[in-house]
């Protein structure tokens, strides 16, 4: 793939040829415990034969895009550290007339089936139809269905491996910080994916972010513009991280997350989505079922004060009430038709407002994180193919509420009476933590 500096960030020249449109490249797959680290069990055989690779999803995209008759727009909107592109698919421009939804995924490398899911939601949409036509007439969609190419395309003794983070070396000295300055809390130095060979398991890691931790509410921020002011006040940012643990909002270092802001810019969206993969749970002591995913409307509990422009962000009570009724929405598409999907629950009390959802949020913008479970190595492909469904079902009927107005008459307590996050499995069979 050929690449350039630009204003010293990797920025591809364009499309990825065609020659490398036919080259085998690893796929993605691995599995995340609640509510944040990766899952593979010790000797756990892994499988991403199915998965579509880097230039598979470019290739995909493509296609859908010609397929489209115009309803369908590819454009590149920046780049990964490594300078693999990175992708929207419109459907509308930004008109401020038409309500606004941003769905993006697998911005953790590793985890695969909402980018399956979005694609199969593109085709929909791309094919035509009078449930297309009635959403696509009132809302603009944006997909973003892979913000972590770089996770994705990672290989371990030449086999694939996709990890959560990205690749990025934290280097201060570069940043013009000083010598030592601690990177921020999300940067992993070892990685965290525990990789096999022929004698057993062995721990190895690239470094790089984790990128859903890398964002910012001022979507104006530049941390190179902050460090060429005072390079000693955001030296001491970063070193005070300790237990920050997500509790205040990240600089943007990411060239993917800053890419994503601008483009979370462009749209002004009235309702962002985020496809994960968590772990496993029991729904209740009553209820052994296996949750099939977990919902999140509000990811911040408490104001953030900016440290360097010491303005303050809070969650506004209307975008929390709007979240919760998409959320609800979800919630009851998945309670109709069939039962597999009933098993749902909350994730986790989180305060993030250096996640993506969290900044999107304190500006404005109504969220919906939806957590899948699992992740394919450990579900055969019957469920996998399930699994898509629980994310394409609520995701089309929010999409369905939104164009008609329904969403708005939403009950937000429907949204508050969804079962607490609880009865974790761990890959032993016990429950974890």
């Amino acid at each position: 793939m050929k690449k350039k500096k630009v204003l010293g960030y990797i920025l591809t020249t364009g499309l990825i040829s065609a020659s490398l449109l036919g080259t085998t490249v690893p796929s993605f797959a691995d599995s995340t415990t609640t509510p944040n680290g990766p899952w593979v069990q010790d000797e756990q055989n892994l499988s991403f034969e199915s998965l579509m690779s880097n230039e598979q999803l470019e290739k995909k995209l493509i296609q859908i895009e010609k397929a489209s008759n115009g309803r369908m727009v590819l454009e590149q909107f920046g780049a990964s550290n490594d300078g693999y592109p990175l992708y929207v698919s419109k459907f509308g421009d930004n008109d401020p007339d038409k309500k606004r939804v941003l769905i993006y995924t697998q911005i953790h490398g590793n985890e695969t089936l909402g980018t399956e899911a979005a694609v199969e939601l593109m085709q929909k949409l791309a094919a035509g139809g009078q449930e297309a036509k009635n959403i696509l007439d009132k809302v603009s969609v944006w997909f973003v269905p892979r913000i972590n190419p770089d996770g994705t395309a990672n290989l371990y003794e030449g086999k694939p491996f996709p990890t959560r983070y990205s690749h990025q070396t934290w280097n201060p000295e570069e940043l013009g910080l000083p010598s030592g300055t601690n990177a921020p809390w999300y940067y992993n130095a070892e990685g965290s994916e525990r990789g096999q060979n022929n004698e057993g398991k062995v721990v190895y890691g690239i470094p790089g972010f984790d990128l859903n931790r890398d964002f910012h509410p001022d979507y104006e921020f530049d941390v190179s513009e902050e460090i060429s002011k005072d390079p000693a006040k955001v030296a001491s940012i970063l070193n005070e991280r300790g237990t920050n643990n997500g509790s205040r909002a990240s600089l943007v270092f990411s060239p993917e997350t800053r890419a994503l802001t601008k483009l979370v810019k462009e749209l002004n969206p009235d309702v962002a989505i985020d496809l994960h993969h968590r772990g496993f749970n029991r729904l209740s002591e009553d209820d052994s079922r296996s949750v099939s995913i977990q919902l999140l409307a509000q990811f911040t509990t408490k104001p953030y004060r900016d440290p360097f422009s010491e303005k303050t962000y809070d969650l506004d009570p209307e975008v929390l009430a709007l979240s919760k009724k998409v959320n609800a929405v979800a919630y009851e598409s998945l309670q109709r038709g069939n039962s597999s999907y009933g098993a749902i629950q909350k994730y986790p009390t989180v305060n993030y407002p250096g996640s993506g959802l969290g900044a999107i949020q304190l500006n404005g913008t109504a969220t919906m994180l939806i957590e899948i479970k699992g992740q394919t190595q450990t579900l055969g492909q019957k469920q996998n193919g399930m699994l898509k469904e629980t994310a394409k079902v609520p995701v089309m009927a929010v999409l369905n509420s939104i164009a008609d107005g329904s969403v708005e008459n939403a009950d937000t307590a429907v949204y508050d009476a969804i079962p607490e996050y609880a009865l974790p499995v761990s890959p032993g069979g016990g429950h974890d933590h």
